[in-house]
């Protein structure tokens, strides 16, 4: 009611949703989310059923297949701020789904920010957007060389936006892929870089996720076992181990 501009509205709607979630009240977020997504133009249907989920993403998937990963990597910046704003709360919106544990829903964000970015520009959330979209691939429906595709290319664009803000976001999501392509030896290395990232830009609960994947995957790749209990012990003492 009192904001001056967009940016002042944009701040206030997204720190209610962030009090919310952390309030527990995880329904209430996601109608305020929805309902703003809505007034932005990104709508949903009343119910998300596993059809509509395989209709959105065949007409993404056709919207993919012209364009190569250089083109891709060649398109401008996002300048529309409600469509910005709009990706900003669909990031949220996946946050406060997986806690719900709506998973027929959960397909169609990424689907949506990436229709979003190849209509109006990428942004800093873009590369998010198509690593979750490659873990669908990969970890749901199996396409393991698909979903690892965009994976790595989610990567690529989060190297090429000049912002940092969400590098640990980025990192994190491709690591879930990268586990079931990669050596695990190797590849469980990526949650400490995901680790370090989100510690940089304050992303605190990516870090203390990518602690716990990092520590759990450790301990199957055959990492010391006095080394990994040490880490959970900090990170159940609600401290961020200085790895």
């Amino acid at each position: 009611r009192y904001a001056k501009c967009f940016e002042d509205k944009c701040q206030a709607i997204s720190f209610s949703i962030t009090l919310l979630s952390w309030s527990v009240n995880v329904p209430e977020a996601i109608k305020v989310l929805m309902n703003t997504l809505k007034s932005l133009g990104v709508e949903f249907p009343t119910a998300i059923t596993r059809p509509f989920v395989q209709g959105y993403l065949k007409s993404t998937r056709v919207k993919l297949a012209e364009l190569s990963d250089e083109s891709l990597l060649s398109y401008p910046l996002m300048v529309d701020r409600s469509k910005i704003m709009a990706m900003e709360l669909l990031v949220k919106l996946h946050e406060n789904l997986t806690f719900s544990g709506d998973t027929t829903s959960l397909p169609v964000i990424p689907l949506k920010m990436i229709q979003i970015s190849l209509k109006h520009g990428m942004t800093p959330l873009s590369p998010i957007g198509f690593a979750q979209y490659g873990n669908y691939l990969a970890l749901v429906r199996e396409e393991f060389e698909e979903g690892y595709r965009y994976v790595k290319f989610a990567l690529s664009l989060m190297k090429q936006i000049p912002s940092r803000a969400h590098d640990g976001d980025v990192i994190y999501y491709s690591t879930h892929t990268k586990l079931a392509v990669e050596p695990m030896q190797s590849a469980v290395e990526n949650y400490l870089e995901a680790y370090k990232a989100a510690m940089k830009s304050g992303a605190t609960k990516y870090a203390i996720a990518s602690c716990y994947l990092y520590d759990s995957f450790s301990f199957w790749s055959g990492k010391r076992l006095d080394v990994v209990v040490e880490s959970k012990r900090d990170i159940e003492a609600n401290e961020i181990p200085q790895k």
